[in-house]
């Protein structure tokens, strides 16, 4: 499950972009800036980072899953918070763990870190921008 496979289905060198479809169905229009990848090696962790993790792969949506409330969501703003990797520190530090400790908010906080922890494993980012104190693992 760890294997990639990729086409790049088009390039744009004037305004450098890369269009790549993935092996799962999903796709990535890929604007390319400074510094500009060298090699293949280089394009190649670049579309890399546009890839669904191996985590989402595996967690396919159950054909069971009942999903009627959807469709009545259609064509309505509604406002919620954006999510940031840099701020996520700052988020774990406004939380109380033991308020949070048995709750599925705290599991969503574990797994977030566990999949930055296989993004700096497979070299994606340098550093996991998740960190919980050991006590409250």
């Amino acid at each position: 499950m760890n294997e990639l496979k990729y086409i790049i289905t088009k390039f744009d060198d004037q305004l450098k972009i890369v269009d790549v479809t993935f092996d799962d169905g999903s796709w990535a229009q890929i604007k390319l800036t400074n510094p500009l990848p060298k090699d293949q090696i280089e394009l190649e962790n670049i579309i890399k980072q546009f890839a669904s993790p191996v985590e989402a792969i595996a967690a396919q949506i159950s054909p069971d899953a009942d999903l009627s409330y959807i469709s009545p969501l259609v064509g309505t703003e509604y406002t919620t918070t954006r999510k940031s990797l840099i701020n996520s520190e700052s988020l774990l530090q406004e939380l109380d763990p033991e308020v949070i400790a048995n709750s599925e908010m705290w599991e969503q906080i574990q797994f977030k870190k566990q999949i930055g922890d296989v993004l700096v494993e497979f070299g994606i980012i340098q550093n996991n921008p998740i960190e919980i104190p050991i006590a409250n693992l």
